[in-house]
């Protein structure tokens, strides 16, 4: 029997919020439907549209030039995922040794694919909380393990909204490659991952607040993506009410505290990106 092989890349622990009450409040049937319709098909229609290439340069854009789209393709093709009841599992491995350029290139696309999920599943009333983490992990069909499996769990669980954030693995490794950048002047890469992941004063469980590098899933300029529109505190409402959920004591802070990450990001990405 061969030995199974541990790899070294990114993972995204996500579950949706709200997900007791679709099953307690709908009949059986309804909520295959939900499921079938919504959370099954996203991955497949997620990367089909992420892998379509970008007609015109626009100011949020993070999908790549022409001449990066193989490349961007490729990494693509090997993000996984595994669905399971109210959580998802994704992943993209990468080799350890990696230039900082290259290892950028995978964060944005695992950062993309992230904040595509969590934008689409939004919009279709299943507003999802989330973390990254990095390291060395198995996974093999529908069997895990892995310290980063595990902390990016234990992660989104502290987490009182609709909002994926990075671990201390993933921040640091993100951390030390974006001073690599800097110092290279890597001006574009820079651009883009700036874009993709902003810091933010995160609500956590127990009243506190943190501050962490947070995936931007609300107005990310790229093929596939739709940008949060509207007046906000209606949308964000109705994400977090659709499919028979009701808005108990304990979901209006969540409520509140994802509508004010959204002000958050339109108001100050959309001013870091007009023109000076």
């Amino acid at each position: 029997m061969s030995q199974m092989q541990p790899a070294t890349g990114f993972v995204g622990y996500f579950d949706i919020l709200g997900y007791t009450q679709i099953m307690l409040n709908n009949n059986i049937h309804k909520t295959a439907q939900f499921v079938s319709d919504t959370l099954m098909n996203i991955p497949r229609d997620m990367i089909d549209s992420l892998r379509s290439p970008s007609l015109a340069v626009r100011p949020l854009e993070v999908a790549p030039e022409s001449s990066e789209r193989d490349d961007w393709s490729q990494i693509l093709d090997r993000v996984s995922w595994i669905i399971f009841s109210d959580s998802i599992l994704i992943s993209l491995p990468f080799d350890p040794a990696l230039p900082d350029r290259d290892l950028v290139r995978h964060y944005l696309v695992f950062s993309t694919v992230c904040a595509s999920l969590m934008n689409r599943s939004f919009t279709a009333g299943f507003p999802l909380r989330g973390a990254i983490s990095v390291g060395e992990f198995f996974i093999e069909d529908r069997c895990f393990a892995g310290r980063p499996i595990i902390n990016a769990y234990y992660a989104m669980q502290r987490l009182e909204f609709a909002g994926c954030v990075l671990d201390e693995a993933a921040n640091s490794l993100i951390s030390e490659a974006r001073k690599d950048l800097v110092k290279k002047g890597e001006r574009n890469l820079l651009t883009k991952l700036d874009q993709t992941t902003i810091l933010y004063m995160v609500p956590l469980k127990e009243n506190a607040d943190e501050r962490h590098r947070t995936i931007n899933w609300v107005v990310l300029d790229t093929p596939g993506f739709s940008p949060i529109v509207g007046e906000i505190r209606e949308v964000t409402t109705r994400a977090f009410l659709m499919h028979n959920k009701i808005a108990v004591p304990s979901v209006q802070g969540k409520i509140n505290n994802t509508e004010m990450f959204i002000r958050h990001v339109l108001t100050n990405l959309r001013r870091d990106d007009a023109p000076q």
